[in-house]
């Protein structure tokens, strides 16, 4: 007999912040379709890109929204996550990120490469174009664009290779995906601990670009059952 497990559902998102329009009505109302559709997958918990240091600050806006007291400034977590608590009728949201120092910022690597490797950095990045918001697609399109297994392993496969950039004893990759790798397993425990039954079904909202790694740490744990994101958004 097959035994139950908690369902996680990682959805990769886009940050809200940085494009221009989305307050508009038709934007509004497919933010609103999106919430719809993942609220048939019925999390018991919500799950976002935020650090835990950050929960009574996020959770206090969350309260004053759930009163109709404050207005959602247009971030994802704030967008999708709160609206998504409120029509499931949660308590709470749950921070889950970490940012800690790294050694070196990823525009120095890739500076590092483009002078001294720069037919492996072509190599890396090879094929890759990252789907942008463009004014004909909605949001769930859109959603579904930056979610799709074809595009996730690309990502992941770009990330592994950045390992190669550097020389012997100089790891230059390295002193950036060190960071990176770290802020992802973080990301996988915390959302661990978030799991206190079998009934238990995470959603997290996360950036595009960890989706397959914390996926891939989750399924590898086998701690709970990966719930992909196009069968709901679909």
């Amino acid at each position: 007999m097959k035994l139950e497990k908690a369902k996680v559902l990682v959805l990769g998102t886009f940050h809200m912040s940085e494009h221009e329009g989305l307050n508009s009505e038709r934007r509004q109302t497919e933010i609103e379709e999106l919430v719809s559709k993942l609220a048939s997958f019925k999390p018991t918990k919500i799950a976002v890109e935020m650090v835990p240091e950050d929960s009574e600050y996020c959770n206090e806006k969350y309260k004053q929204y759930k009163l109709g007291t404050h207005k959602l400034e247009m971030n994802e977590i704030f967008q999708v996550g709160f609206r998504l608590g409120l029509k499931m009728g949660h308590e709470q949201i749950y921070p889950t990120d970490w940012m800690g120092e790294s050694d070196m910022d990823y525009g120095e690597v890739e500076s590092w490469a483009k002078e001294n490797q720069p037919e492996l950095l072509n190599e890396i990045y090879e094929g890759f174009v990252f789907p942008e918001l463009s004014e004909d697609k909605s949001i769930i399109d859109y959603y579904k664009e930056l979610n799709a297994p074809t595009l996730l392993n690309k990502l992941h496969k770009m990330y592994v290779n950045i390992a190669r950039i550097g020389d012997l004893n100089n790891y230059v990759g390295m002193n950036w995906l060190s960071w990176w790798y770290k802020r992802n397993l973080i990301m996988f425990a915390n959302l661990t601990r978030l799991i206190d039954s079998e009934e238990e079904r995470v959603l997290f909202i996360v950036g595009g670009s960890h989706s397959s790694i914390v996926n891939k740490f989750l399924e590898e744990s086998e701690i709970c059952e990966i719930v992909q994101p196009l069968s709901y958004l679909s």
